[in-house]
């Protein structure tokens, strides 16, 4: 199984600056090594990119992520494939009738986390950015907040996924 440097090995000149991004996002910057690769691992489930998706995945398990971060990870990357549409669509459409109507969309694992709500809100973020859902970007940048990150821990969330997104 490939890791993220095989992949950064096999970009062409022209990605030049991704794979130079990517080291650096990936080596963690006001992110921990944990918050790192989960973060990592929930945008690339995100995006899709089975190679991407395993490569990270080989990274963030030699980077001691847990069964329960690595559960996480995926959890917020299934949620946010829901809730990005969903959301996006309510704020698009600026109405009352579709912003008072009950979501009546089952989403108890944002609760039903396997670490701790931080961690999973963190590993949602990414996904957010990537789907351009304001809603809930503000939604989970509020809940990372809460629970003591700051705009540095989210903007760093943010460049991991755009920075990977570029690569797939």
């Amino acid at each position: 199984m490939q890791n993220t440097s095989a992949i950064l090995a096999n970009l062409p000149e022209e990605a030049a600056d991704l794979k130079v991004n990517a080291e650096r996002v990936l080596a963690g910057e006001s992110l921990d090594t944990v918050q790192t690769w989960g973060t990592a691992l929930a945008t690339a489930y995100f995006i899709r990119s089975a190679e991407l998706t395993a490569a990270i995945l080989a990274d963030a398990k030699a980077n001691c992520l847990s069964e329960a971060h690595l559960s996480d990870a995926r959890g917020a990357a299934a949620m946010m494939g829901m809730n990005t549409v969903y959301f996006r669509f309510r704020h698009i459409m600026h109405s009352d009738g579709y912003s008072q109507k009950s979501f009546n969309l089952r989403m108890t694992r944002m609760k039903q986390v396997a670490t701790d709500q931080t961690h999973f809100e963190l590993y949602s973020i990414g996904p957010a950015a990537l789907a351009g859902c304001e809603l809930c970007l503000k939604a989970h940048e509020a809940a990372v907040k809460k629970g003591g990150l700051n705009e540095d821990n989210i903007h760093d969330a943010v460049r991991i996924a755009s920075v990977l997104h570029g690569i797939a």
